[in-house]
């Protein structure tokens, strides 16, 4: 279509992402796309995907797949081993035999991680080898519900010009519902890169169905006749060539079983594509039916659209609540270890403790000892010592007192000598002194 966006996937990377979906069918897995957003000359937008990255710590079920908290950061860690040019432009997931089509929940993580204008997004069934490219279209912009995101008729597959024909083996090889156009050797090689554009009709079966069931129904009828020959034939005596023939007819029979489970699973396939396209085409057809039908079914749509967005809202706030359940336990836990080593700690300083203090109370108590046996040896030199100090304050005062007896003895003695001269030297003297005053006198 000429609104198509031009997707160009690297053969290397369309090789992962199927041999991703191969490696389990049982729940849907996925991914995100690497790769740069461009204009042409014309400035007409492309897309070139030039690498992937699985998705890793996801939640998925048979019918459903989920982005988590972890899956984004170990993305974010695998990004930073590329070039920062080397952008997100969508993401891929698988829908194990439910054919391509985006659901409510994957409409989800378009509306909520996916939603740049050239964003894409890649669907594959493992199980019928059906695989679809979707993208944005105008009417997101108006955020029209209905007509936000659309599948496009294909996309171009590029390789190196030396492996034009394993390029076009490739996707031969991959589905033969989605046949490939490829230049011839001479152009592709004077062009460069080839580029094989994968696109599925909608109305054309494909010429290998006819051929292997027509083939089949061949064989099975050769297999019939060879029994009835074998049955209605008379049994003679078994030959070396009997033998021959029927070993012969025994690999033969074995291989026409094989090939017919191969039929009946082929044909299994080509009834489940052929029921798709029907309600393809039925809902089509639904469309262009009276405006009450096609608004009641719109309604409907719209209301599980938007109990599956309510859901989706749900489920993320419940994981964004267990996230945080999930961090305030590991930092309780944390905590709590902290504390026990906190707790371990003073146990130890206490016992560290509780030790000096019995040693200290155990010098105490040798000292004790000690001072007990030295306190006779110094009760005894106390008493000689105050037994010294009263003999020798006794003798002084005696001497003290002999002293004072000879001082008062020295004293008197020279004091009645002293009066005595003094009464001799009066007596001498008083004659004189009476004849002067006589004199004085006449």
């Amino acid at each position: 279509m000429e609104s198509d966006l031009t997707i160009f996937v690297d053969l290397d990377v369309l090789a992962e992402m199927e041999d991703h979906a191969l490696s389990d069918t049982s729940v849907e897995l996925g991914g995100v796309l690497l790769g740069g957003c461009y204009e042409d000359q014309r400035g007409r937008p492309f897309v070139v995907i030039t690498d992937c990255l699985r998705a890793e710590h996801y939640e998925s079920t048979k019918g459903s797949f989920k982005f988590t908290h972890d899956t984004w950061s170990a993305i974010t860690r695998q990004r930073e081993e590329f070039p920062p040019e080397l952008q997100m432009v969508g993401w891929y997931h698988t829908h194990p035999d439910w054919g391509v089509f985006l659901s409510g929940m994957d409409m989800f993580i378009c509306d909520n991680f996916f939603n740049k204008k050239l964003d894409v997004a890649y669907v594959i069934d493992p199980c019928r080898g059906d695989r679809g490219m979707f993208q944005w279209t105008a009417a997101s912009e108006q955020r029209d519900k209905r007509h936000r995101v659309r599948r496009t008729g294909g996309f171009f597959v590029t390789a190196s010009r030396f492996r034009a024909a394993e390029l076009e083996y490739y996707v031969a090889e991959q589905s033969s519902t989605m046949p490939g156009t490829l230049p011839s050797r001479s152009i592709a090689a004077s062009q460069g890169a080839p580029v094989v554009h994968l696109h599925q009709p909608r109305d054309v079966q494909p010429p290998w169905q006819a051929m292997a069931v027509a083939g089949g129904l061949a064989l099975q009828f050769l297999l019939v006749a060879l029994l009835a020959w074998r049955t209605l034939t008379p049994a003679p005596a078994q030959s070396a060539a009997d033998a021959k023939l029927s070993s012969t007819l025994e690999k033969l029979t074995t291989s026409l079983n094989s090939m017919e489970a191969r039929q009946k699973a082929d044909l299994a396939d080509a009834r489940a594509q052929a029921r798709t396209e029907f309600l393809d085409q039925a809902f089509r057809e639904l469309r262009s039916a009276d405006d009450g039908a096609i608004s009641r079914l719109q309604s409907r749509f719209d209301q599980t659209a938007k109990l599956a967005d309510d859901v989706a809202a749900r489920d993320a706030e419940i994981r964004e609540m267990q996230g945080h359940i999930k961090e305030t336990r590991s930092k309780l836990q944390d905590f709590e270890i902290a504390a026990k080593r906190k707790e371990n700690s003073l146990k130890s300083q206490l016992d560290e403790l509780a030790t000096e203090n019995s040693r200290l109370q155990a010098d105490v108590k040798k000292k004790k000892e000690e001072l007990t046996a030295l306190a006779p040896k110094t009760n005894a030199k106390k008493a000689e010592t105050e037994e010294t100090s009263g003999s020798r304050a006794f003798w002084w005062w005696i001497g003290g007192g002999a002293l004072a007896t000879v001082a008062l003895v020295a004293g008197v003695w020279w004091i009645g000598s002293r009066a005595d001269g003094a009464i001799q030297s009066a007596a001498e003297n008083e004659p004189e002194a009476t004849e002067k005053t006589e004199g004085r006198r006449t």
